[in-house]
């Protein structure tokens, strides 16, 4: 199918405007109140195109976006690592450099084609790309993105992964009320479907060369970690291990069923379906699924063989990527034991923000006296790409027979 480009044309246009709150608008508006905000949008036509894409009312958005409390959020934000949600929930917004607004709209064409292309993607999806600027103030800009840490979406754990424990151990961030962890904090591996898992390695592949064509680094991978069963006091870390440690890696075949219905039962079931249904892993490029059931018909039709697979590739009501059935082994150094636990996992590819120009070639000069070239989180995109497959191929293993685990 015809992919619409987007044109150097759209690429550099921008769209100003002024928006204007009042008593009207705010009661009970304090003394010196900020009420006037000069607004521009980025490739404005271009954003609507992934907008349409993935079935956002584009007045919808503009209403989750520009309402004062977010507005003023924004304008005393600080540049850096500084997230905000909006007050619907719907949206993840981050605040960036200029630089880094710069290499987001160079990649925008790819980006956009190679969504449209591969609607199982693990990328973020990037909605806008913005400044907003308060009269007498400072400008910020920002770009907003879809949420996976919608409120009603309990997040036990929450890593944001580069592949590298280099300098993975400072800033940590709040996000939700968690504490945002990295690589050195991760003791998790997953053991997921095996069609599931093929799909993750293979979909991370297409995505990271994307990246890497466009010159793209230091990006992640964002893992919430939800654990299925209720927590009870004692347990560590607030994590509650449902399986002892002499428990086999993964029985999915006996337990498929229940599985199903316990991830089908969360409370967070819906909120996170904004977008079209996902492909098979057969028809990776196809612009349209034959599949029409709903998590519920998968679970209550006649077959009693019913895997996870069917949940991770029939769904048509999730992304890709959100809400995938897991075993994760936890290994607790201390006791040299194995700990196991029954998740469900939301996954994505965030902060395709920079890249290797001048400043991350000179950091990384300097680092590698200190450390070794490769195991340095800012290295050459090509590097990069190549590492982060393997660090995603490392977390998520293979069961010790996948034979075991077919429907």
């Amino acid at each position: 199918m015809f992919t619409r480009e987007i044109s150097a044309t759209e690429l550099r246009a921008t769209e100003e405007n002024r928006i204007q709150y009042s008593s009207k608008h705010i009661k009970h508006l304090p003394p010196g109140t900020i009420t006037e905000f000069d607004w521009k949008d980025y490739c404005p036509l271009g954003f609507r195109l992934i907008q349409e894409l993935e079935a956002i009312d584009h007045d919808d958005y503009m209403h989750s976006i520009c309402n004062d409390e977010t507005l003023k959020k924004l304008s005393s934000g600080k540049v850096g690592n500084v997230f905000h949600i909006s007050t619907d929930d719907r949206f993840l917004i981050k605040i960036l450099r200029k630089s880094e607004i710069k290499v987001l709209l160079e990649m925008l064409p790819g980006y956009y084609r190679h969504i449209h292309n591969h609607r199982s993607s693990l990328f973020t999806r990037i909605y806008g790309c913005h400044v907003v600027k308060p009269i007498g103030g400072v400008k910020t800009y920002f770009a907003v993105m879809s949420n996976m840490l919608h409120s009603t979406v309990f997040m036990n754990k929450l890593y944001d992964l580069k592949g590298s424990p280099k300098g993975r151990t400072t800033k940590k961030i709040e996000l939700r009320n968690n504490t945002v962890l990295k690589d050195v904090d991760l003791d998790f591996c997953f053991y997921v479907d095996p069609l599931a898992r093929q799909r993750i390695i293979k979909q991370t592949k297409l995505d990271c060369e994307l990246l890497e064509k466009e010159g793209i680094m230091d990006y992640s991978l964002l893992i919430g970690l939800q654990v299925k069963e209720e927590s009870y006091e004692g347990s560590l870390d607030g994590v509650n291990p449902v399986y002892g440690s002499f428990t086999p890696a993964c029985s999915f075949k006996s337990d498929s069923t229940k599985s199903l219905k316990k991830a089908s039962n969360s409370p967070d079931r819906s909120c996170l379906a904004c977008s079209p249904k996902r492909d098979s892993v057969e028809s990776e490029n196809s612009m349209t699924s034959d599949s029409t059931s709903s998590e519920t018909n998968l679970i209550n039709r006649n077959s009693k063989t019913a895997t996870l697979s069917d949940l991770v590739v029939n769904s048509s009501s999730t992304n890709f990527g959100m809400k995938i059935p897991a075993r994760a082994r936890r290994v607790k150094r201390a006791a040299g034991e194995d700990e196991w636990y029954d998740v469900v996992l939301y996954l994505g590819i965030v902060d395709t923000f920079q890249d290797y120009g001048m400043k991350k070639r000179i950091e990384h000069c300097y680092k590698k006296i200190q450390h070794t070239s490769n195991s340095i989180s800012t290295v050459h995109p090509k590097i990069y790409s190549s590492r982060f497959q393997d660090f995603v191929s490392n977390i998520f293993l293979p069961h010790e027979n996948d034979d075991d685990f077919s429907p």
